[in-house]
């Protein structure tokens, strides 16, 4: 399936972006869990009203790392390195301090909503607590809240959704009453994790144009987390490529889809539906991804890639600037020409 290039929206987007101050800085967040180290040099930055995509296979570490800007990793995590949110380091940050930042200045939708909303209790009183815990309103005026965004994210008759409960709606009503909870006390920054999987390609549709509406009218900056390359091609403005723990490409999309500058999402690309017209056009990636725990040595990559050569297995790239913009952790990226597709 060719995809058309980035029309007038994205690009303006993008353009109004540009200017805009920090609003996340992530450096050098190294997360182990149990002795065993799962991230490795993790930096991305986000701007005020900036979508940006984080993306890579199962294991690459990108759920774990929308996890720790929310300190919602388990008490056997060491965490070093900085997340800086409004002037707020979120690492060291106490519990306190934490917890009322969760909510209401950044929110989370996790993969699987029926799995993470409450089965017994109705899903209207599941909003009004979000509410109840940062602010202090009436109980009327924070069910007229709820009811007002469950309509915001396109829920017909959000009064007798106030009152149901997660097995009597659909998957996609669950995922957009998630959405709802998320966003009802204002969050600047959302993090969805993986928000289409479980949904139909109908759905997924209609989500991607959902989180793009109330990111414009909400002006809000989405961290959309995703093994999907089609969602944040059409969603983001910039693409953050994660392998093995660590960040190794960091492009506008335009870039990542005209010339890749790392031979990884170049290959997620010619694995993906998005870059081919015809089944004969797809083309795999070889071996297994590998495993943070027991990362190779030199590139993480270089055991499946193409390009690779001796010194890729002796030394590990940094993550620089990249001779097109944007950042990217390759040897060989000043001298790769790498191809990206047809649009």
């Amino acid at each position: 399936m060719a995809i058309a290039r980035l029309g007038s929206h994205e690009d303006a987007r993008d353009s109004s972006c540009s200017s805009s101050p920090s609003l996340l800085e992530v450096d050098d967040l190294e997360v182990s869990i149990g002795g065993t180290q799962l991230l490795s040099e993790v930096s991305l930055t986000m701007r005020a009203g900036e979508l940006v995509g984080l993306v890579g296979e199962s294991g690459s570490g990108k759920t774990l790392t929308g996890l720790s800007l929310l300190g919602l990793l388990p008490p056997t995590a060491a965490v070093t390195g900085r997340i800086w949110f409004e002037g707020v380091d979120l690492i060291a940050a106490d519990q306190s301090r934490l917890r009322d930042v969760r909510g209401r200045a950044i929110s989370m939708i996790f993969q699987e909503p029926r799995a993470s909303l409450h089965p017994a209790r109705p899903l209207g009183k599941q909003i009004t607590d979000v509410i109840h815990a940062h602010e202090q309103v009436p109980a009327a005026d924070a069910r007229r809240r709820a009811v007002d965004m469950l309509g915001m994210v396109g829920l017909p008759d959000p009064r007798r959704v106030m009152d149901s409960y997660i097995h009597e709606l659909s998957g996609g009503m669950c995922q957009r009453a998630m959405i709802a909870m998320a966003l009802v006390c204002g969050p600047r920054l959302l993090v969805a994790d993986e928000p289409t999987t479980a949904l139909d390609v109908t759905i997924q549709a209609q989500m991607i144009a959902l989180l793009r509406r109330l990111a414009s009218e909400l002006d809000l900056s989405v961290l959309l987390i995703t093994h999907n390359l089609g969602v944040v091609v059409d969603l983001c403005s910039r693409i953050v490529t994660m392998y093995c723990g660590q960040v190794v490409n960091d492009d506008s999309t335009s870039q990542l889809l005209d010339e890749p500058q790392h031979p990884y999402p170049s290959a997620l690309l010619r694995a993906s539906d998005i870059s081919f017209d015809s089944p004969d056009d797809w083309s795999g990636i070889s071996g297994a991804p590998a495993s943070p725990a027991r990362p190779p040595r030199g590139c993480r990559f270089h055991p499946r890639c193409p390009h690779a050569q001796e010194r890729c297995a002796e030394n590990a790239p940094p993550l620089e600037p990249g001779r097109h913009g944007g950042r990217t952790r390759c040897l060989r990226s000043d001298e790769l020409t790498l191809q990206g597709v047809s649009r």
